[in-house]
């Protein structure tokens, strides 16, 4: 008799238990808020008990989704079942550690080609665009409701980690997914771009002036990067989330194969944004630092200074395109 396959692992639990939370990663991205309040609300209309929960909130960006109300800061029940969206490692779990206390099921579902399968139960599938395809793919294998606050965060979710269907993870079935979800739910693709990428605030485009002109391309021209330091931050104030596609500014430049965006977010910690065209797997340069990702877009964590973290990380770089 063989094992179930990971998909009907997770259908079968989502049938059977009765008490959920839902957690994604730390400063969640669309993929990763659209994908939690896609399974959670679906959860909730067969009747289960549900928390998904943002222990920061949710970030302003998402607040036009349905359902980003229901979202949590802290628990309030004790879970039968953890799941984990858009979340390659355990560490990076955003959820208060007193929720695992009643040793509950966890169930790792995701797309990043470096999750580590750190849960009991993993449905992780690195060919896929984004969590909310393998989302969406849950819902109709499993027989879940779907509705239009569930389709619009799905949407969201797959528009968002394609930058709205231009990246290099664009498939023909992504494209499929999206029609369907317009149609049947009657999404407005343009509304939802525009509430994502054209509201900004003030502050947070002041504070990209700030960062442009920091903005250098190396010498051999195939990458460039820029920093945001401490004083920057505080002066203006802005939600982390609002800074997240500063980085790419930086491989926007013609000729540049990697950006960088270098983020001094507290003292002794810099947080790195790697970009990349088709020549460079950035998810193995990121790797050398702790960190990881998409093959055109990761993201690490380096402790030091600013200053040495950025001589670090640019010699690395330039060693790598002076040997590839």
């Amino acid at each position: 008799m063989s094992l179930p396959s990971a998909w009907e692992q997770v259908i079968a639990t989502l049938k059977k238990y009765h008490r959920f939370t839902l957690g994604c990663h730390q400063h969640p991205d669309g993929d990763a808020i659209g994908s939690l309040l896609a399974l959670g609300l679906s959860l909730e209309k067969v009747g289960k008990q549900v928390e998904m929960i943002l222990p920061e909130g949710p970030p302003l960006t998402f607040y036009f989704l349905p359902g980003i109300q229901k979202t949590v800061r802290q628990p309030t029940f004790r879970p039968e079942v953890v799941i984990s969206v858009d979340c390659a490692e355990r560490a990076r779990l955003e959820l208060p550690e007193e929720i695992f206390a009643g040793e509950p099921l966890l169930v790792n579902i995701d797309h990043h080609i470096s999750n580590d399968h750190f849960a009991q139960v993993n449905l992780v599938l690195p060919e896929a665009s984004a969590t909310g395809q393998i989302i969406f793919h849950l819902l109709e294998k499993g027989a879940f409701p779907l509705d239009a606050a569930i389709a619009g965060a799905l949407y969201t979710a797959i528009a968002t980690d394609t930058g709205f269907f231009r990246y290099s993870n664009t498939t023909g079935e992504i494209l499929s997914m999206a029609s369907r979800l317009v149609e049947e739910y009657e999404l407005s693709p343009s509304e939802i771009a525009e509430r994502v990428y054209e509201e900004k605030s003030f502050a947070s485009v002041r504070l990209l002036g700030e960062v442009l002109s920091t903005l250098q391309v190396a010498d051999n021209q195939r990458y460039s990067w820029m920093y945001m330091d401490q004083e920057m931050l505080r002066k203006y104030e802005v939600d982390i989330e609002e800074i997240e596609n500063f980085v790419n500014y930086t491989n926007s430049i013609r000729g540049v194969e990697v950006g960088l965006f270098f983020k001094e977010t507290k003292p002794g910690e810099v947080k790195i944004s790697w970009r990349s065209k088709a020549s460079v797997d950035v998810s193995r340069l990121a790797a050398h630092f702790g960190g990881g990702g998409h093959l055109r877009a990761a993201g690490c964590s380096v402790n030091g200074t600013l200053p040495a973290v950025m001589a670090e990380v640019l010699s690395f770089v330039h060693k790598y395109f002076e040997e590839n």
